[in-house]
């Protein structure tokens, strides 16, 4: 009866699988605007968000497919920095405004709420003019899979309004997050913040951990006194 009780479970909507666990991995997804976002100093660099990615939108398990990425820095302990769309607002949305047609094929759709790509008309491999006007790097080409640019849709592979991000749903340390536009820290959009390339990212973080360089942890200037 145990086994039939967890197996009806499973099949039940999100936040409603067990009405006694009210988890951060068990709230509401957001039904507005909304982006993920990602807790640098949670993430162990698993990139098992990047294979739950790749199996959504392709079907195949491959890292280099996904829309978010994982990155790795020695600073000097390893430690692993994700990175994906933080779905902009209008006004600072980079890649729609650098996108050279018009209306533009890289946009976000204001009906399913998140970044789309005109597959039939994006220039593809011969533009990227979208890739490099992001300020985050998020925007990424695969030539081998598709043509198109690779942004985050939110997992709304047939974009009916169908959010559901499959990295968020498979985080085994809850770095990432499935959040509402409308939240504000300090008076500010967190998008804001979040809108670093992994680099700055990974140079805030060395900051923050280890304030001594690489070379002074290395090379301590006590070990060459005698």
């Amino acid at each position: 009866m145990a086994e039939e009780n967890k197996g009806s479970q499973g099949s039940l909507p999100r936040a409603k699988q067990d009405p006694k666990v009210w988890g951060k991995e068990n709230y509401p997804f957001p039904k507005g605007d909304a982006y993920i976002e990602c807790d640098e100093m949670k993430c162990v660099g698993c990139t098992i968000c990047q294979m739950a990615c790749s199996m959504k939108h392709f079907g195949v398990i491959n890292k280099d497919m996904a829309r978010i990425q994982v990155r790795k820095y020695l600073l000097p302990l390893p430690k692993g920095i994700p990175l994906t769309c933080v779905q902009c607002q209008d006004e600072e949305r980079e890649c729609e405004k650098a996108c050279p047609l018009d209306p533009p094929a890289m946009h976000y759709d204001h009906e399913t709420k998140h970044m789309l790509v005109d597959a039939e008309r994006c220039l593809g491999e011969n533009c990227l003019q979208c890739k490099d006007a992001c300020p985050a790097g998020a925007i990424r080409s695969y030539p081998a899979a598709t043509t198109t640019p690779l942004v985050c849709d939110l997992c709304d592979t047939e974009n009916n309004g169908q959010r559901d991000p499959q990295c968020v749903n498979v985080c085994p340390y809850s770095a990432l997050r499935f959040l509402a536009t409308r939240d504000r820290r300090f008076e500010y959009s967190t998008q804001d913040f979040l809108r670093k390339t992994s680099d700055e990212k990974a140079d805030l973080i060395a900051t923050r951990l280890y304030p001594l360089t690489k070379d002074v942890m290395a090379n301590p200037n006590w070990s060459d006194k005698k």
